[in-house]
């Protein structure tokens, strides 16, 4: 595979589903690096002020640089290899601000599934936790009673007007 190929791959199936919410700061650029002899190349993610692009190019005012091969970066994005420890073992190397190249790797695996129905417990564990997880709803308030609502009319009325203060200091040199 080629490595236009791989990286059209690497757009249509991580970076179009790329769930920017998840970004916490508002300025990432990843700079890529595959170091594979068949598909070697370098492309960028940005996201900048919450646009988020993917581009086959250098990207010089990176906050982060990564290399490694396409087969491991891949694996990151789905799950399958832990990026930091790719990162301690040597197989992935990374200039910059680290925190960013994992929030870029969460961002790029998208959003998982909850629960994946597979048998019978599976799914009664399932709608429990979306029961549990669902909004509940509140219950309606209770108006006041038209006793108690005239009591406290009664009571505005009646209160006294707050006093007017004055400065020591403007009355002394009145005087």
């Amino acid at each position: 595979m080629t490595f236009i190929e791989k990286y059209d791959y690497l757009k249509k199936k991580y970076a179009a589903k790329a769930d920017t919410a998840k970004f916490k700061d508002a300025f990432i650029a990843a700079q890529i690096t595959m170091s594979d002899e068949d598909c070697g190349g370098t492309m960028y993610a940005a996201y900048i002020d919450g646009t988020f692009s993917f581009e086959p190019y250098d990207y010089h005012d990176n906050t982060v640089a990564i290399i490694t091969d396409s087969a491991l970066l891949e694996e990151c994005l789905k799950s399958k290899a832990d990026p930091v420890k790719a990162y301690l073992d040597g197989q992935l190397q990374a200039w910059g601000n680290l925190d960013h190249a994992l929030q870029l790797i969460d961002v790029l695996k998208g959003k998982k599934r909850v629960c994946k129905k597979k048998t019978e417990e599976a799914a009664a564990v399932c709608e429990e936790v979306k029961e549990e997880a669902a909004p509940k709803k509140k219950a309606p308030k209770k108006k006041a009673e038209p006793e108690k609502a005239a009591e406290v009319k009664a009571e505005e009325v009646t209160a006294p007007a707050p006093k007017k203060r004055t400065c020591k200091k403007k009355t002394a040199e009145k005087e």
